[in-house]
């Protein structure tokens, strides 16, 4: 491909739209089009974002996004759950989508009802429409699609750590601790930073709607599901360990990794290894009675939404699937 292409993020003032921008502007393959907000009209990106006062010539604005579909190769939607539904028919058939969102990752509209406490808009598109866009499970099914919905954060890593034992698990009690962005830029108790500070906090204990990625995958039901999801005193990483009974002796199958540039399977896995990267690690050990440890960990604002949709982006084109992701920069927050 020669031509760069011209990608667009909808919701770009946000950590994930953020953490986009850092990933586009080091891109090789990348031109941004449209970066869009409706808190701003033409507000230069160093001025939002001062650590960024050597961009020049780029704006946050208020496009149209009928605009937005007609001049992006791409648009990636960085917006709260339904607001997706509710604007999508402005870009399916007409640009490629990437849905940061929780708004097309199930195929089961009742099961979005149950978790999400609202019934789905477009409960059509549900049935295959979006590609779910975890690339060790859907690699092939990426490649030249033109709409991909982004995993949860918690259930992209919960996913690559029972993979190896998928349709092998009576039961999996997984304990995760994540850092205060996940609950995105806007305070929001009791996940919020100053509520955290020196403290842990468990939300949404298997109620956590991340649950359907998560069993759909690891292909068990909701009653052989511990969720335990805990938020703590630091701003960016996921860590989780899951404690599984297995059927017999099963041992995990990790063929799915096999070729995935951002999988690593280590003996040890440590939330310092993976921050402000786009890998997952996991390490995998035998428990007593016959358990099975897993423990992985993930930057939740790359590997869990930004880094994992550059990635998605750069399987659908075609590209290098580690373009744009050797980072190398700070990070914020």
């Amino acid at each position: 491909m020669t031509n760069k292409i011209k990608v667009s993020v909808v919701g770009a003032t946000g950590y994930t739209g953020s953490e986009l921008l850092r990933l586009f502007l080091h891109h090789p393959s990348v031109e941004i089009a449209y970066l869009t907000s409706r808190q701003h009209e033409k507000t230069p990106v160093a001025k939002i974002f001062p650590r960024l006062a050597h961009v020049k010539d780029l704006y946050v604005t208020n496009t149209d996004y009928d605009t937005l579909a007609k001049e992006s190769d791409v648009v990636f939607l960085c917006l709260p759950h339904v607001a997706s539904q509710e604007m999508i028919g402005h870009f399916l058939g007409k640009t490629r989508v990437i849905d940061m969102s929780a708004d097309f990752r199930l195929d089961d509209p009742a099961m979005f009802a149950k978790y999400y406490a609202t019934e789905h808009l477009k409960p059509e598109l549900l049935n295959g429409r979006f590609i779910y866009g975890l690339p060790e499970l859907n690699k092939d099914r990426l490649v030249g699609a033109d709409a991909v919905a982004n995993p949860g954060c918690n259930a992209l890593l919960v996913q690559m750590m029972l993979m190896p034992f998928a349709g092998k698990i009576d039961r999996a009690n997984v304990s995760l601790f994540t850092g205060t962005t996940g609950g995105g830029r806007s305070p929001r108790d009791p996940i919020d930073h100053p509520a955290l500070a020196g403290n842990v906090r468990s939300y949404q204990v298997n109620k956590h709607r991340h649950t359907p990625e998560i069993i759909r995958t690891a292909q068990i039901t909701e009653d052989q599901l511990n969720f335990t999801p805990t938020v703590g005193p630091f701003l960016r990483g996921i860590f989780a360990t899951a404690f599984l009974q297995v059927q017999g002796d099963a041992k995990p199958d990790f063929s799915a990794f096999e070729g995935a540039p951002f999988a690593r399977v280590l003996d040890k896995v440590e939330l310092n290894n993976v921050i402000s990267t786009n890998y997952c690690d996991i390490s995998v050990q035998e428990g007593n009675n016959g358990e099975v440890i897993v423990q992985g960990a993930i930057d939740n604002l790359l590997r869990g939404a930004a880094g994992t949709a550059v990635q998605n982006m750069n399987i659908m084109f075609g590209l290098d699937e580690m373009a744009g992701l050797n980072l190398a920069t700070p990070v914020w927050p």
